[in-house]
């Protein structure tokens, strides 16, 4: 397939006398190697097209990706899944009525929702979503997980229509679905608005994601809100790697990800420490080292210079990609030298606390000092991004023992201290 924005970038490389523009490095290399990829970080220059007002390069980049992932649409993004979250809520806002959301939503759901003075209405599952009586402009899911497992979308599906409302699903973890049969699928069967975070899983420099969209009322909202929301310095480098990227996973994707279930299966044989478990996107890998501090283990790891994506309680995880795949080995053996230290007590996310109003001015205080106080931010641990105190809920003594023993791994503090409303 074509990369019109990165071909585009090529050409104005193969005949540039002078930048006289920004970025400030004006494409030079001669710093190190941190420059290696500057000549293709450009702006709206004649001939590259503008984000927010896209009718060259861009917007036949942006009509590839759509092809690729099954949607009517798409929107490039420069600015992650969290543009993406607040273009879609306020497309919510527009379509008026409240929100709903089905199972655990990244903190971006919550903080757009304040920002744009949205009602939302959370829900463990579609059943439980069936009891809401407001009339509802947009249901919510996240699908996949961190954890590499996809939810059903046919009843949710079901359920946004019998109410009015457009689906919007948060697949930031999918990025990689389309371009092989051995992946899940994606949302596009069901969803009237996606997002993925291209960086996630493709060779996509950080801050790469694409809003997608089923429906041409809904594109011209979305593209709209993206004029207003985005910034107006979008990374053409950035863009540029989802154009490449597009492409190279249309061609290769197949044998790159058959390459990486061969290295995984592996992996799995030869595994030492801990159980695999079973996940919907096999390239997820999770293991779980039943009973042991698994932050110990990524710590340990990290320390002899290998990275692991998250770990939580006794499960770690790895994002496997056509880019890391044959360094599984290279895990394997760390594995069989790290410490195994007992994970003690670990919380149930789900503290139960009490909810007050969430108005008050914020003061930052100390752990002790907030007991008894409502929280004035959402509270979690960073990946996975869920809140586990949401703002306006109190913080007893439960929240504040959570909040010590893992303040180093939490979202939501600010210096050590604990925003509550007064």
């Amino acid at each position: 397939m074509p990369r019109p924005l990165y071909d585009k970038i090529a050409e104005r490389n193969a005949s540039l006398k002078a930048r006289f523009c920004m970025p400030g490095h004006c494409g030079e290399n001669d710093v190190d190697g941190l420059y290696a990829s500057a000549q293709y970080d450009w702006t709206e220059v004649e001939g590259l097209d503008n984000l927010l007002q896209s009718d060259g390069v861009i917007l036949q980049s942006e009509r590839l990706l759509a092809q690729s992932y099954g949607y009517a649409h798409a929107l490039m993004l420069t600015g992650g899944s969290t543009c993406a979250m607040q273009i879609a809520m306020l497309y919510a806002k527009e379509r008026g009525g409240a929100v709903v959301a089905i199972g655990n939503m990244h903190k971006s759901f919550y903080s757009a929702a304040r920002l744009f003075g949205l009602d939302i209405y959370c829900f463990a599952d579609v059943r439980q979503a069936e009891e809401c009586k407001e009339l509802i402009s947009c249901v919510f899911v996240t699908s996949p997980d961190y954890y590499g497992v996809v939810t059903p979308l046919k009843d949710i599906k079901e359920f946004a229509v019998r109410k009015g409302a457009a689906l919007v699903v948060d697949e930031a973890h999918s990025a990689h679905f389309p371009y092989s049969r051995l992946l899940p699928d994606n949302a596009h069967k069901y969803a009237d608005i996606a997002f993925a975070s291209m960086h996630k899983t493709l060779p996509v420099y950080g801050g790469g994601a694409a809003l997608f969209v089923n429906g041409g009322e809904a594109y011209e909202t979305c593209r709209k809100l993206r004029a207003e929301l985005h910034t107006t310095s979008p990374n053409y480098l950035v863009m540029a790697s989802i154009d490449y990227a597009q492409d190279l996973m249309s061609r290769k994707g197949e044998e790159f990800y058959a390459k990486v279930k061969y290295f995984i299966e592996k992996f799995k044989m030869q595994s030492a420490v801990g159980r695999v478990l079973p996940t919907d996107d096999f390239s997820r890998l999770v293991i779980k080292i039943d009973g042991f501090d698994c932050d110990s283990v990524s710590r340990q790891l990290a320390a002899g210079g290998v990275f692991a994506e998250m770990a939580y309680g006794d499960k770690l995880v790895f994002i496997v990609t056509p880019f890391n795949c044959g360094k599984l080995a290279v895990l394997g053996e760390a594995l069989k030298h790290v410490r195994l230290d007992k994970l003690g007590e670990y919380p149930d996310i789900d503290l139960h606390l009490s909810h007050n109003r969430e108005i008050g001015k914020t003061v930052f205080v100390d752990f002790d000092s907030a007991l008894g106080e409502t929280s004035a931010m959402d509270i979690g641990f960073y990946p996975p991004g869920v809140p586990t105190i949401k703002k306006g809920d109190v913080l007893d003594a439960a929240a504040i023992n959570f909040i010590k023993k893992y303040s180093t791994k939490l979202f939501g503090l600010a210096c050590g201290k604990v925003g509550v409303l007064k």
